[in-house]
């Protein structure tokens, strides 16, 4: 962890034009008839995204670890949380500023071997105002053994304000791995995703889960803040079901997988 933790507080910027054509080509993943000029919560996801060199990518088609990203020798990685605040309106056509910052590396004991945690700040600006702070938790692991047990599931709520069934099929995954220019081969490689990582299948990106539970939502109310955590991995050709469920101040979401097990769980703040 020494040379790993030299890696706290680098920091990276950039500033560009936030293009109309990232909200349109997300729209159409998302099945929205148009494009809104205005980003939505979570969609700053497909917005600017950094767009390394074929010769930066690494094994697992993320960018070579070392650079910005910590060189954590775990080949497994997964964008286990965020916490996002939504402090002004962000706009399409505009530049934009994104500072990101590597907050803290930390190991813990998993049931499964040692896991890394490595927390990053981002920060997004337009016109020197802030518009979104996020911080995001990834996960760093290793592969399971062979014959290892999966881990055991935590069941769904059932007393759901309103639920809505997504089918994560191969497509709808390397459109959305498009639109956000990801390119884990988890998402669209399935050789890799089941021979090298070990999963049963695709593995439906983090962010798709956070957007499908966002985009159920009732229309009519304004995020101020958004927060989910990824409870169990959910995986192509198995629909599952986004709900959700009015609170004091806000709601609470949770993606269901096909057999009523958690997925993933999350909280949304609305404006007063």
């Amino acid at each position: 962890m020494a040379q790993v933790s030299d890696w706290i507080g680098r920091e990276q910027r950039r500033v560009e034009v936030l293009a109309p054509g990232d909200l349109a080509r997300l729209a159409a993943v998302l099945d929205r008839p148009q494009a809104p000029l205005e980003v939505p919560p979570g969609w700053h996801w497909a917005c600017a995204v950094e767009t390394p060199r074929q010769s930066e990518i690494g094994p697992d088609g993320h960018p070579l670890r070392g650079g910005f990203m910590p060189p954590i020798a775990a080949p497994r990685r997964m964008f286990a949380a965020a916490d996002i605040r939504f402090e002004a309106p962000l706009l399409a056509g505009v530049e934009t500023e994104w500072i990101e910052r590597i907050a803290s590396i930390s190991e813990k004991a998993g049931k499964s071997g040692p896991l890394t945690f490595v927390e990053v700040e981002r920060r997004i600006s337009q016109g020197g105002a802030p518009c979104v702070a996020e911080t995001q938790t990834l996960v760093y692991r290793q592969p399971p053994a062979p014959g290892e047990p999966a881990p055991s599931p935590i069941a769904a709520p059932d007393d759901a304000d309103w639920q809505t069934t997504i089918t994560p099929d191969a497509t709808l995954l390397m459109r959305f791995s498009a639109a956000t220019f990801n390119a884990h081969r988890i998402h669209y490689d399935r050789d890799y995703a089941t021979k090298v990582e070990g999963y049963p299948g695709l593995v439906v990106h983090g962010p798709l889960i956070a957007l499908s539970l966002l985009e159920a939502m009732p229309p009519g109310r304004v995020v101020k803040r958004f927060s989910f955590r990824a409870v169990r991995p959910l995986f192509d050709g198995a629909p599952f079901e986004a709900c959700g469920k009015l609170v004091d101040g806000g709601a609470e979401l949770w993606a269901r997988s096909p057999e009523g097990w958690l997925a993933m769980t999350a909280r949304v703040w609305f404006a007063p």
